[in-house]
């Protein structure tokens, strides 16, 4: 996942449940980033979901990518 790109929580996330976030909530990626500690190579996200609500250092695997809706002419 990259900055800007679209995500939503994954339907078995508990962590929308924890955070009080409805499961098809809306966010923008800020950063995607990993943590090195130790051998744990743990892969974060920084995710903005409106404008006073962003959730910091989230599991990468609690979100999936929403695919951009192609308009045909």
């Amino acid at each position: 996942m990259q900055a800007g790109q679209k995500v939503r929580f994954k339907e078995a996330s508990p962590l929308s449940l924890d955070l009080k976030i409805p499961r098809e909530a809306q966010g923008a990626v800020l950063c995607h980033y990993r943590l090195l500690r130790g051998d744990n190579d743990a892969h974060r996200l920084d995710v903005r979901f409106g404008p006073q609500l962003v959730v910091w250092g989230a599991p990468v695997d609690q979100f999936e990518t929403i695919e951009e809706e192609v308009v045909a002419n």
